[in-house]
């Protein structure tokens, strides 16, 4: 599985934790301070490979990374707070930030100061199919993500049943046709 987090929902942390979870820094993919145009073509390709491994790969919220990931066979899921917690998650961004003084933790608290709105409905817009809405702060990001397994989980036994329905119906009026022969 794929994981598209936006900034502060905690997948270095949980990546940090766990061994089933990989953080893929974007940021990785500089090159003496440039990045390649294409940079997200691999990036993503490294996502899909280590999510077909069986690991949960969270990568960054950018538009080209989601419009590259939107159509990966793997299951792919944007997680990120609401709309209504634009003051809380900015912040639990700055607490972060005077926690660690990274500059990576002071770059996702001036772009969530001056985007959480623009960013956060571009998510909810975003042409992912699955979607995980923080509506607190206070979340464990293990549980939310079990919670959208299970569900993953009961569709494709839903949709297994559905086809095999179908199936035995198509073969059954098929049967019936050479009889009536």
């Amino acid at each position: 599985m794929i994981v598209i987090g936006y900034q502060g929902i905690g997948k270095s942390t949980l990546a940090s934790r766990d061994i089933c979870y990989i953080d893929l820094e974007s940021n990785n993919f500089f090159v003496d301070g440039k990045r390649a145009d294409d940079w997200y073509k691999p990036y993503c390709k490294i996502a899909e490979h280590l999510s077909q491994q069986g690991y949960v790969v969270f990568t960054s919220s950018h538009e080209v990374v989601r419009n590259q990931l939107k159509n990966s066979n793997e299951t792919v899921v944007v997680v990120y707070p609401g709309l209504e917690l634009k003051d809380k998650w900015i912040e639990k961004l700055w607490m972060r930030y005077s926690k660690s003084r990274s500059e990576k933790d002071y770059k996702a608290y001036a772009n969530a100061v001056a985007m959480y709105e623009h960013n956060i409905r571009e998510l909810a817009a975003s042409d992912i199919r699955h979607k995980i809405v923080l509506s607190d702060v206070d979340y464990d990001l293990d549980d939310e993500l079990y919670k959208f397994e299970r569900t993953i989980e009961k569709e494709k036994r839903l949709q297994a049943f559905v086809e095999d329905m179908n199936n035995e119906g198509m073969t059954d009026r098929h049967s019936e046709e050479k009889n009536d022969e």
